[in-house]
């Protein structure tokens, strides 16, 4: 068996890792003892308890090995992990010695690894390629890296497979359905491989990061996508076969009726996977074609409702806190749906949450469920409405009081009449900018010198995808970006970019070049000039001219102060913010 171990002595070939790092000068020998001694108690790796007592880090052990022994360092941002690799090496022996299959040929199969001098992980690496008639070349990398790369990988070739298999079992099950025969549908529903067809492809939706799953009915067959950080992706194109029990499989779960085909429905269901639990709410329509259904996935541990998770500069933190902490007033959020105003409403209301308050909150739908404040969901039937509930909470003792959406001239009434009499309000609006959430309110109804009065603080926000950290490059953008970017930054706020950077796609991020998104906000705090043209009835510009001298950071400022860092790309903030004038 051959191995690339041959450029090095056969002397530094049976060094430990603790006597490589003390010849490089990173670690003492009674450190080395220290760590061994522990070693022998909880049967960590060497490398694990080197890094934990911050006498390392995972750098300085893949920097001493690879200099020592001459091994490739595995990059995840460089080095592709090759699906068919992942068929030697069972998950269950890569994650016990912490190794990665990266890439396979006719001769040599090649392994990344945290600790390549781990001669119990060779000898098993090396007995899996010779069952297959493999050399054995070993990569060395970060321990976390691998982990992740690992995790991920097997992950994506674990679910297709397992998709692919269920997929085939519904054939074999339940045949062609017709399409509209609703007790062939309630059959196809109940059978063994429809119920594991339907866990698997929300599993796999979490897994991806998804927040929503489309199932699309088409002519000639179904397409399954997630929305993965605010973009659509084909994630699966089943056969027609299995579009009745998915369907219906999913009616069943959310409560729906299953016999209704040619109405609007509307249900919910907890999925539980590894003692994970997520809250999915259904909505169905019916098309040419039949149903589509779209399952929204709101993940009840996966959210840390905290400003400092907004990720917002000192200077907006300091106006929001400012703002929260007063006696009473209102906070108005604004910008399209799933730009992440109820993240935002709930990171704020979360700072206020403690056993001195009374804090209540109408939604619809009630997203996600906070300890100590009262939540309740609007119920249109039971005559539960956004402007009835408020009117009833306001002889419930409420300190803080949100209101999911003001949609009406009846509700932006009410809420301003609570916030001018010793409440704080927090709630939503559809508006494009701070100033024009200002307006808005007038334009419902409200007496302007009401508003004016009512009115702490203004928000607009955005969202944009982040670049992934892993494979951050610098880069140009193209010509018809910078003319576009040149047309849309003539006004104020001024940002200057220096270097442009963007992810070129890695395995974490399954090679997208984004990971995650970020909140862009456009705070305007009301000042005793803008409270004045408000009452007066001023139009929107002029309210954000006077802003502006009064240090408005708009959102595309804030949107290029990001790029600026590096955190996205100017692509992004061209696509969701407009430009100034």
């Amino acid at each position: 068996m051959k191995s690339n171990l041959k450029g090095s002595s056969m002397a530094k070939q049976t060094m430990g890792l603790g006597d490589l790092l003390i010849e490089q000068g990173l670690l003492t020998l009674d450190q080395l003892k220290e760590a061994l001694k522990e070693q022998k108690e909880t049967r960590a790796r060497l490398g694990e308890i080197f890094v934990s007592k911050g006498w390392v880090s995972d750098e300085d052990v893949t920097r001493a090995l690879g200099d020592q022994l001459g091994f490739p360092i595995f990059d995840p941002t460089k080095n592709a992990v090759e699906a068919e690799a992942l068929e030697y090496i069972p998950l269950e022996v890569a994650r016990r010695f912490n190794v990665l299959p990266v890439s396979v040929n006719e001769t040599t199969l090649t392994v990344a690894m945290a600790d390549p001098t781990d001669v119990e992980a060779q000898d098993q690496l090396r007995t899996l390629a010779l069952r297959s008639a493999h050399d054995l070349e070993i990569m060395m990398g970060d321990h976390e890296e691998i982990a992740r790369a690992r995790d991920t990988n097997y992950g994506w070739i674990e679910g297709d497979r397992n998709v692919s298999q269920l997929i085939e079992q519904v054939i074999d099950e339940v045949g062609e359905l017709p399409e509209f025969d609703e007790n062939a549908g309630e059959m196809g529903a109940e059978d063994a491989g429809i119920v594991s067809l339907v866990d698997q492809i929300v599993s796999q939706a979490l897994q991806e990061r998804a927040t929503d799953i489309h199932i699309e009915a088409h002519a000639k067959g179904l397409v399954i996508r997630y929305r993965v950080d605010g973009i659509l992706y084909d994630a699966l194109t089943p056969p027609r076969a299995v579009y009745t029990g998915t369907i219906s499989r999913l009616k069943i779960m959310s409560g729906m009726d299953i016999a209704e085909r040619r109405a609007c429905q509307d249900g919910r269901f907890t999925h539980t996977k590894n003692s994970r639990d997520v809250d999915v709410r259904v909505s169905s329509v019916p098309t040419v074609h039949g149903e589509k259904m779209v399952l929204r996935l709101l993940e009840k541990d996966r959210f840390d409702f905290s400003i400092a998770n907004l990720d917002l500069s000192k200077k907006d933190v300091e106006t929001f806190e400012r703002a929260i902490n007063q006696p009473y007033g209102m906070i108005l959020l604004s910008g399209p749906t799933g730009s992440g105003k109820t993240t935002t409403l709930y990171a704020g209301l979360s700072e206020l949450n403690d056993d001195t308050r009374n804090i209540i909150t109408i939604e619809d739908p009630v997203e996600y469920q906070i300890p100590r404040i009262n939540q309740v969901q609007v119920n249109v039937r039971k005559n539960v409405t956004f402007a009835n509930a408020l009117r009833a909470y306001l002889r419930q003792d409420p300190d803080v009081i949100m209101v999911g959406e003001i949609r009406d001239q009846e509700t932006a009434e009410i809420a301003v009449r609570a916030a001018l009499t010793g409440h704080m309000v927090f709630s939503t609006i559809h508006a494009n900018d701070a100033p024009t959430t200002a307006t808005r309110l007038v334009s419902m109804g409200t007496e302007p010198f009401m508003a004016a009065s009512a009115l702490t603080l203004v928000v607009a926000q955005r969202l944009v995808r982040k670049s992934c950290p892993h494979c951050l490059v610098s880069y140009q953008p193209n010509e018809l970006t910078m003319h576009t970017l040149q047309a849309a930054g003539l006004g104020e706020n001024k940002v200057q970019v220096d270097e442009y950077r963007k992810g070129e796609g890695c395995v974490a991020c399954k090679g997208r070049g984004y990971q995650g998104r970020l909140a862009v906000l456009e705070l305007m705090s009301l000042t005793p000039e803008l409270r004045t043209l408000i009452a007066a009835g001023r139009p929107s510009m002029e309210i954000r001219k006077q802003a502006l001298t009064q240090g408005l950071t708009t959102l595309w400022a804030n949107g290029m102060n990001k790029v600026a860092q590096g955190k996205t790309t100017v692509e992004e903030v061209l696509r969701v913010c407009v430009g100034e004038d």
